[in-house]
């Protein structure tokens, strides 16, 4: 199964990628665990693509028998992606973070002047 959206190109993308992996993989035989872990893994993705980079933002789930794979795309000359050490109390710079902590693989490619950003999670 492969389904693609569009997300709003304002902080609701979050509400939006979560909104949408939720709807997409409800009934697909998933854990509470494994379903909870990729609706956070698309609001990271999801929020850091429109807070980094020019829209469209476009959310992308793959999904086969043994993984699930989210890919968010921008435009831009948003930074290459990089893992931070949060500040105790800072409000940002930890979501991509706890993307590589929930996700089995993690990484990132330049097509143009689109960035894609993707989390795969093995469904066994």
């Amino acid at each position: 199964m492969t389904v693609e959206w569009l997300l709003p190109s304002d902080l609701t993308a979050a509400h939006a990628a979560r909104e949408h992996v939720s709807d997409a993989l409800a009934g697909g035989h998933l854990t509470d665990d494994v379903l909870h872990d990729l609706v956070l893994i698309a609001s990271e993705l999801a929020a850091n693509a429109v807070r980094h980079g020019s829209p469209p933002a476009l959310l992308r789930l793959d999904r086969d028998d043994s993984s699930v794979r989210i890919t968010v795309s921008n435009h831009g000359e948003s930074p290459d992606p990089r893992i931070l050490t949060a500040e105790p109390g800072a409000d940002h710079g930890r979501g991509l973070a706890m993307v590589e902590q929930l996700a089995d693989s993690v990484g990132w490619e330049r097509h143009g002047d689109r960035l894609d950003v993707w989390a795969e999670v093995a469904l066994s």
